[in-house]
């Protein structure tokens, strides 16, 4: 048996050799013609533009598998093209591609021509809707959905030509890296310009810059929190919509409450949200909180007096944050306000308790109360001061149908005083006493008995 030399692509022997020889014959593959159309780079019909072979891949080999394609400048197909992916043509010496469609198995092969022609449709370039900047991110960058950039591209132009996206102009000629059906534009806040390309089965139609657009959203506080009086109802309060740093105008409002005014009156408690929309049709949500707030009702006042602490301790209730004061009946002693509803170390008189809301200033109430005490020492001596003894804290309002009685150190009765006089002089018929300890009995309004002694200095 002989050795027989076959050519695979004419399936010849060599003819002057004799003998028996099994033979297997492959198949050439089947290479197909092409044009592949380009959009021309400037509009400009000739001059140089550049052209991605691949994309004819597909269709110089019908989509079989198991093919791979080669390109070449010449007709021998011996200068094969390695940058098949941004080749440079010359539309003014426009010249064929040979294509080499190759068995990836076998090696065998059949050849083709790829056609290159350049289209310079022009298509305008296109402002896509503009979106709005997002709630609790508001940096400008949003998510477009460019099947919706299509359908108004397709409609503005009157065309059903599919369009593919890309980042920037080479992407979009070359066909490379495409951006797919939705795009963030994280690397330009506010304000993006990609690339359309409109092909019509796999020609290029049209490259036109698409510009994206991110609206901000107004600038309010979104949050308030206020107070309402509830003692001024049915006066009302104002509320707005919080715009920081712009004119109201600039904006349309609607309110829960149905109204449409940059600041609404109120009069009741309650949650309340305004819509803020700009110009560029971009809205926030404003809610304002209005929570009661009230003077207060005094309940309960504590007295503990005639003791080493004398205190009052005030009791009240209401919607409000209140502090409290001190003061007495002679405007001389006074305690400021205060957060605690305890005053200690009172001495003995008559006072106003004062009980002011801070929460939202709704106003102050007042009650007179009163501390009853008793001088250790008094000094008629005309000076003006101590020249007479009373029981302290008695007066028209508190105890006075109390029974003061005074004694000498012998138990003799000296003075029955008027709780409401001016007191004891000391004095006793017209004659001044001498200096020394006298005793009191006193048996106040509530049933309270209290006795003890006080000292007469001249």
């Amino acid at each position: 048996m002989y050795e027989v030399f076959i050519d695979p692509n004419t399936g010849e022997c060599d003819k002057n050799l004799e003998g028996q020889a099994k033979i297997t014959f492959n198949p050439n593959p089947m290479a197909y013609d092409y044009t592949l159309i380009q959009c021309d780079e400037d509009g400009i019909f000739g001059g140089f533009t550049r052209f991605n072979l691949n994309e004819a891949t597909a269709y110089l080999t019908n989509n079989v598998t198991g093919l791979s394609v080669k390109f070449y400048t010449d007709i021998a197909r011996t200068n094969e093209i390695t940058n098949t992916i941004s080749y440079n043509y010359n539309a003014d010496n426009p010249k064929p591609i040979y294509i080499k469609v190759i068995d990836n198995v076998t090696n065998c092969f059949d050849v083709s021509e790829l056609t290159l022609e350049l289209n310079t449709t022009q298509f305008n370039n296109f402002s896509a809707t503009a979106l709005c900047d997002e709630i609790n991110s508001e940096d400008g960058i949003n998510t477009f959905n460019l099947n919706d950039i299509t359908t108004e591209i397709q409609s503005f132009n009157n065309i059903a030509f599919p369009i593919n996206y890309y980042r920037n102009y080479d992407d979009a000629l070359l066909e490379e890296n495409n951006l797919g059906t939705s795009f963030i534009n994280t690397n330009h806040p506010y304000k993006q310009t990609i690339y359309a390309r409109i092909e019509n089965d796999n020609d290029c139609f049209g490259i036109s810059e698409v510009y994206l657009t991110v609206n901000k959203l107004p600038e309010i506080e979104i949050e308030d929190l206020t107070y309402y009086c509830l003692n001024d109802f049915p006066k009302a309060i104002t509320i707005n919509a919080g715009i920081i740093n712009d004119s109201p105008n600039n904006y349309t409002y609607n309110w829960s409450t149905g109204e449409s005014t940059y600041d609404i009156d109120i009069n009741e408690i309650g949650t309340y949200s305004v819509i803020v929309t700009n110009t560029n049709g971009c809205s926030k949500k404003r809610t304002i909180i209005v929570e009661p707030s009230n003077t207060a009702s005094i309940e309960n006042i504590n007295i503990v007096d005639v003791s080493k602490n004398n205190t009052i301790t005030i009791l009240v209730s209401g919607e409000g944050t209140y502090e409290y004061n001190l003061i007495d009946e002679n405007s001389t002693r006074s305690r400021p306000y205060q957060e605690s509803n305890i005053f200690e170390n009172v001495a003995p008189g008559i006072y106003t308790v004062n009980v002011l809301d801070i929460k939202n200033n709704c106003g102050s109430v007042s009650q007179k109360v009163s501390i009853i005490g008793f001088p250790k020492v008094f000094t008629p001596n005309g000076d003006g001061y101590n020249d007479t003894w009373q029981v302290y804290g008695i007066s028209n309002m508190f105890q006075p149908n109390s029974k003061i009685l005074i004694f000498n150190r012998f138990g003799k009765l000296i003075k029955e005083l008027n709780p409401l006089g001016e007191g004891w002089n000391g004095t006793f018929n017209g004659n001044i006493l001498p200096s020394d300890d006298y005793w009191f009995s006193v048996k106040l309004q509530d049933g309270r008995v209290f006795k003890n002694h006080f000292t007469l200095k001249h």
